[in-house]
């Protein structure tokens, strides 16, 4: 009877201790570690894919920016996605800005309408930057897909994370960003004007401005490009790796 007892006793105690960290663990706070890993870069692409207009760091000074590295391929980059897609969904009304940096890893991770097709595929929403040339992968001094950085309202590179996983924790520090106070300086930085241009339709790309010259493919209205140069009718865009144009009579041109 005695052993019995105290059977019974030991185990009500064991279901105790384990209820009391299930418990524990479903209220545990996670304190993300904040670092500061300098000013962040400005993003160097001059063609976005989901954006009506260009996106450059210096545009979204007192938002949380969430930038990920990645190509549309990439196995680790795809299970990664549909966290980062969740997050745009959930904090974009509270001030977060996700910005997806496409950096191919592969030939055919160029193409333009591979790229589209990729991400729209994945589910992609955010606005992605294409990177073909490697130039702002660069200058993160980058090296893995995925990766992540949190740059918080004043541009510093607060938080980075590489590879898959530790998404509550990803979270838990976009959280503790956006709560962050922002207090805007009249000293920041003033942006120079960029001259861009969104298809109203899909559009043809000229290899000359000449609509008898050779067709190189076409762009969308999901797609903004950064004008590189203008002529009477005709707008010179990024397209793949090379240069094209498109005529300004199916595009929206804009200043930021």
């Amino acid at each position: 009877m005695l052993k019995t007892s105290l059977f019974t006793l030991s185990v009500l105690i064991i279901s105790g201790l384990l209820l009391f960290r299930v418990v524990n663990a479903q209220t545990e706070t996670i304190v993300p570690e904040l670092s500061n890993f300098g000013a962040a870069h400005e993003l160097e692409s001059v063609s976005f894919f989901n954006s009506d207009q260009p996106l450059r760091l210096e545009h979204l000074r007192g938002q949380v920016v969430l930038i990920e590295f990645f190509t549309y391929t990439c196995i680790n980059c795809i299970r990664t996605i549909p966290f980062v897609q969740q997050w745009h969904e959930t904090y974009a009304a509270d001030g977060l800005q996700v910005i997806g940096v496409q950096y191919p890893e592969f030939a055919f991770e160029h193409d333009f309408d591979n790229i589209q097709v990729g991400t729209s595929e994945l589910g992609i929403t955010y606005p992605v930057a294409i990177d073909n040339l490697g130039t702002t992968w660069r200058a993160y001094n980058q090296r893995y897909w995925p990766t992540i950085y949190l740059i918080d309202k004043t541009g510093t590179i607060r938080y980075r994370r590489i590879g898959e996983g530790a998404y509550d924790v990803t979270e838990a520090a976009i959280r503790a960003l956006l709560a962050e106070p922002y207090l805007e300086t009249t000293d920041e930085p003033t942006a120079d004007t960029i001259v861009y241009v969104t298809p109203t339709t899909e559009l043809n790309v000229r290899a000359q401005p000449d609509e008898t010259s050779a067709r190189l493919g076409s762009v969308t209205s999901s797609m903004t490009f950064i004008v590189l140069e203008e002529r009477e009718g005709w707008a010179q865009i990024e397209y793949d790796d090379s240069i094209g144009w498109v005529s300004t009579d199916y595009v929206n041109r804009s200043e930021l």
